[in-house]
């Protein structure tokens, strides 16, 4: 719990800002760069939405606002828009219609986005009725298609997404992203499906995904998204796994950082960690104890048919006890930094070598997909609630 609460630390969205972007007599300070404002408009959307925007409304004086979050994560702000996740809802069409509006018929001089992991569902406005979108955001999110082309399905079918929201924008007014990354490798057209980025896929590629999961019939809705923009647009991560990972790495003695972008099955992803921990075990390559080993990205669940309690982190870890030598002692943590990991309350699982868990049990959980159902039984799931952040899973394996 000492690490998890290093990561929780380390993700802290307002803080990150804090860190790296300074209000001082009207002129916001990022990135060398100096922007002067009058009449700011602040757009928060996403997990982090809360946290990010508190730190604007603190320093300046906002001519208008949007402020969009996950239901059930408000609190006690009352001018807010709680929308659905990982579904769109009614108040998701709502938050597109009122970004919309502000952006066309409010007075302003400098438009401010906030924008993290879930703005992708949160805010939406599409020729699609909302039925049919929760039909193909549900197809998307189980389908085991990698965040990037599950977003590239969505920008084309949007009317907001994948820049087209900068057309609403008033001519000559600059417009500032501050982006906290929950898609590895930080493509920014791909985090909250580039509200404010230029975008390089086509309609075609729209077309070649949905024909892959069988939604083809929703082509007709296609619509192509900007490859330039005509207007000062400013794009800038405040806060990613990577920088997480290093943090964390500098408070752990003798730890390796591997990657921040781990993809592919979850089950394979926990296969491919443990590989690594066996061949360290047996040859003292490339790890010799003791050590920490830290991954971060965002491993994928295919779902077909029911699924039980489950999420990635619980199929990592899993995996990975499976295929663990057990001679010597380890650990496994696998967090979810959003605080909820796939269906399940947890928001991940720490698993050791003196589980007993027989195989069978394990293979169960995996193809039945109910990870959780089998992890909580031996108390090793963990569970912090809403995290108001999201850079992504983050796994710490210690061989001490």
């Amino acid at each position: 719990m000492d690490i998890v609460d290093k990561i929780l630390e380390y993700t802290d969205p307002y803080k990150a800002l804090q860190e790296k972007v300074r209000v001082y007599n009207n002129i916001l300070l990022f990135n060398n760069e100096k922007i002067p404002f009058k009449k700011p408009i602040l757009i928060s959307i996403g997990k982090a939405s809360l946290p990010m925007a508190r730190f604007f409304r603190e320093r300046m004086e906002l001519k208008a606002k949007l402020i969009v979050t996950p239901k059930g994560t408000n609190g006690k702000e009352n001018d807010v828009i709680e929308a659905g996740h990982p579904l769109p809802d009614e108040n998701s069409i709502k938050a597109g219609k009122r970004m919309i509006e502000l952006l066309a018929n409010e007075d302003y001089d400098l438009v401010i986005f906030a924008i993290s992991g879930g703005a992708s569902a949160l805010v939406e406005y599409s020729e699609i009725p909302l039925d049919e979108l929760k039909i193909i955001n549900k197809v998307l999110v189980t389908s085991g298609l990698g965040i990037n082309k599950i977003n590239i399905v969505r920008k084309h079918l949007s009317k907001v997404k994948g820049g087209k929201i900068l057309e609403y924008v008033k001519d000559k007014i600059p417009i500032v992203s501050f982006i906290v990354s929950d898609v590895p490798g930080n493509d920014i057209s791909s985090i909250g499906s580039g509200l404010t980025s230029i975008d390089n896929s086509s309609n075609d590629d729209a077309l070649e995904i949905l024909k892959a999961i069988g939604l083809e019939k929703y082509s007709k809705y296609l619509t192509e998204t900007p490859k330039s923009f005509s207007r000062i647009v400013k794009n800038y991560i405040i806060l990613d796994n990577m920088e997480v990972l290093r943090k964390l790495a500098n408070t752990l003695v003798n730890s390796f950082i591997l990657t921040s972008e781990i993809r592919g099955e979850a089950r394979d992803v926990g296969a491919i960690i443990a590989s690594i921990y066996n061949s360290s075990e047996s040859y003292n390559i490339p790890f010799r104890r003791p050590y920490y080993l830290l991954v971060g990205g965002e491993p994928e669940v295919t779902i077909q048919g029911k699924a039980g309690k489950g999420g990635r982190n619980g199929e990592v870890c899993l995996s990975f006890l499976k295929y663990a030598k057990k001679r010597n002692r380890f650990e496994l943590l696998g967090f979810a930094t959003d605080g909820i990991d796939g269906n399940s309350e947890y928001a991940g699982c720490k698993v050791s070598s003196d589980m007993e868990i027989r195989e069978d049990e394990i293979n169960n959980a995996l193809e039945t997909h109910n990870s959780y159902g089998l992890l909580e039984s031996h108390k090793a799931v963990i569970k912090t609630g809403y995290t108001h952040t999201n850079v992504n899973n983050i796994y710490v394996l210690r061989a001490p």
